[in-house]
């Protein structure tokens, strides 16, 4: 998920032209990883915050890499992780090159 996220940044940076909401930005995936199964199992999440988990992308990246440790090549759970890792690249790569493009027009 790493990589796949920075776009995020990036669009917030092209878009501002700031260095402070830049750094700020990094704020927002604090919630990612608090609200994920990374500390306790799906099945003892309830009400919103087991709804959250659900969406949240990386709960699937999570569960791919137990997967690897714990049963080995469960390839339904890898290409859940995948998609999840393509799906937040795609989103997020695609919100920095929008920002690019406005930011190149302006000139």
């Amino acid at each position: 998920m790493g990589s796949s996220v920075y776009g995020i940044p990036y669009a917030i940076a092209l878009k501002t032209g700031s260095s402070a909401a830049v750094g700020t930005s990094f704020l927002l995936f604090f919630p990612f990883s608090f609200l994920t199964t990374a500390y306790v199992p799906k099945e003892f999440l309830s009400g919103w915050l087991k709804t959250v988990a659900e969406y949240n992308p990386v709960t699937y990246l999570l569960d791919g890499l137990r997967s690897l440790i714990n049963v080995g090549w469960d390839y339904q759970r890898l290409w859940y992780m995948f998609f999840a890792i393509a799906l937040v690249g795609v989103v997020s790569f695609s919100l920095a090159f929008g920002a690019l493009i406005g930011r190149v027009q302006k000139k």
